[in-house]
């Protein structure tokens, strides 16, 4: 019975912290407000593509403001870390397909650079690790990173730095 509080006020603590965090995630979310909706998701072969490179394995990090790889876009879905299948069109088009999370085509056209870093919020790993794609949507410069499973697949993605 000693002991019944102390766990009590554990699992009170646990509960605020959790509401707080909850609380936190949608004022960032409403404060993302002016964030424009990415463009539907489409198979490339809907937009007149045809897979060039993929599908991949992949854990799809998330998606920051450029520049800021702390700053996490949670608007639409882009701050949800899940598993995804990468694919790059024949015309430089991304399509990731997420796992519990809604997918994301990447017009080509508005891809800006391609490139890696040591990580982003939710994961570093040290070296160039997490491949960034920088990406234009409305007015503003995101950054999506992914941690591909195999460092070959990383390095094909890369080598997509000269096309873009």
């Amino acid at each position: 019975m000693d002991q019944l509080v102390p766990v009590l006020l554990l699992v009170a603590l646990f509960l605020v912290i959790v509401v707080l965090m909850r609380l936190g995630w949608r004022r960032r979310g409403r404060s993302q407000a002016d964030l424009p909706a990415p463009q539907p998701d489409t198979p490339l072969d809907e937009i007149g593509e045809t897979a060039e490179i993929g599908p991949l394995e992949a854990v799809y990090v998330a998606t920051v403001l450029a520049d800021q790889p702390l700053e996490r876009v949670v608007a639409h879905g882009l701050g949800a870390r899940s598993t995804a299948q990468v694919t790059v069109g024949s015309a430089g088009t991304w399509r990731l397909e997420r796992s519990g999370a809604p997918s994301l085509t990447i017009a080509a056209d508005t891809v800006e650079t391609i490139d890696s870093a040591p990580g982003m919020v939710g994961k570093f790993i040290g070296g160039d690790g997490v491949l960034v794609i920088r990406w234009r949507l409305g007015d503003h410069l995101l950054d999506t990173g992914l941690r591909l499973d195999h460092r070959s697949d990383h390095d094909l993605l890369l080598s997509r730095k000269e096309h873009s």
